[in-house]
């Protein structure tokens, strides 16, 4: 191959790079942050988190909103929750004497769902996984 040769074959691969590059940058994600329903300040850990022991699932809304929460298909009473309704924080600790005692390593579902707003017309759900290690 002349010189000539090589020089097209690099420019047509210096311009395939380029297209490649100039789609990656248009066409994936740009990574915004997660949007949440209005009632939903935070939750914790957030979705396809890999966390290690001692976790603890947090749910937080706007105040006067009710929280119930379902984890890995295990509804969560109430009274083994952290619940401070005022502030609209929820939040659960496995333990002792709990539905949950001990986070078992691997993938983890909470559902939680709320309620609430004027009227308690406002409800919704934010369902999302993270794995312990």
């Amino acid at each position: 191959m002349t010189t000539t040769g090589y020089r097209i074959v690099y420019t047509l691969l210096g311009l395939g790079l380029a297209v490649v590059i100039g789609a990656s940058i248009l066409f994936l994600p740009s990574g915004d942050p997660e949007s949440l329903p209005s009632a939903v300040e935070n939750y914790s850990p957030k979705d396809l988190d890999i966390v290690t022991q001692p976790v603890t699932v947090l749910f937080d809304v706007k105040p006067g909103y009710a929280v119930t929460m379902t984890i890995d298909g295990i509804p969560i009473p109430l009274d083994q929750m952290d619940a401070i309704e005022a502030t609209g924080r929820y939040q659960f600790d496995p333990g002792p004497g709990k539905v949950i005692e001990r986070w078992a390593p691997g993938d983890h579902t909470v559902v939680a769902t709320y309620v609430g707003g004027p009227g308690n017309v406002d409800s919704g759900t934010v369902v999302w996984t993270f794995s312990v290690t």
